[in-house]
Formats: C-alpha cells, sequence, structure tokens
C-alpha cells in the first residue's frame, strides 16, 4: 500500500541519515527531491551523533524496528528498492560517496549502478 511504501521509504532514510557522518549527510540531503528530503530531516535531532557500529545486520534492524515487523515484507529487497529509488535522484559521484562510507556488507545493499 502507499500508506507502507511510505512508512518504509521514511525508515530507510532515517536509518541511512543517521548512519552517515554530518558532512555525507548533508550532501546527500541537498540532492534529495524538496518532498523526500523533508521525509529525510523529519524528527532529526543535530545533537545526535551518528551511529558508529555499521554491520548489515545492524542496519536491517534499524530498518525494522523503525518500520515494525510484517511478515510479508522483504525487509532486503525492500531496502534495495528504495536505494534504487534514490539513484534515479541522485548523482552518481554522490551515490559511489555514501556507498564507499558503508562497510562492504552493507554496500551490497545499494548496488552500484
Amino acid at each position: 500500500s502507499e500508506q507502507n511504501a511510505y512508512r518504509f521509504l521514511k525508515s530507510v532514510l532515517h536509518t541511512l541519515r543517521d548512519w552517515l557522518s554530518p558532512e555525507e549527510m548533508a550532501d546527500l540531503s541537498a540532492q534529495l527531491p524538496t518532498l523526500i528530503r523533508g521525509i529525510y530531516f523529519e524528527g532529526w535531532k543535530p545533537s545526535d551523533e551518528p551511529m558508529w557500529e555499521r554491520k548489515k545486520i545492524d542496519f536491517l534492524i534499524c530498518v525494522r524496528n523503525s518500520y515494525g515487523y510484517e511478515l510479508d515484507v522483504d525487509i532486503v529487497k525492500a531496502i534495495k528498492a528504495v536505494f534504487k529509488l534514490l539513484d534515479r535522484h541522485i548523482s552518481h559521484g554522490e551515490i559511489v560517496q555514501v556507498r564507499n562510507s558503508m562497510k562492504k556488507s552493507l554496500r551490497h545493499l545499494w548496488p552500484a549502478g
């Protein structure tokens, strides 16, 4: 449903935002469409430190905890779909920078396009 798609987009964007350095987070946000940028920053507290535990499983858990647990949602497939959507709106150079800031296991969720 559209509501579930919105909730999932928001969960992935917030998890990604919280895992990036402040500089990388700002660079990425500058290229997001206005509406998506609003979702990206919703609830953000500049005083919060970025997440430092950056294993793939931890990213999946953060997204799952934010989204909620639903048996019919393939979390990995859905995260890849969000990243594929971002690929269409963000420059290749910025995507490379964001991917390079991730651990290798997490990069597999955002394949090079």
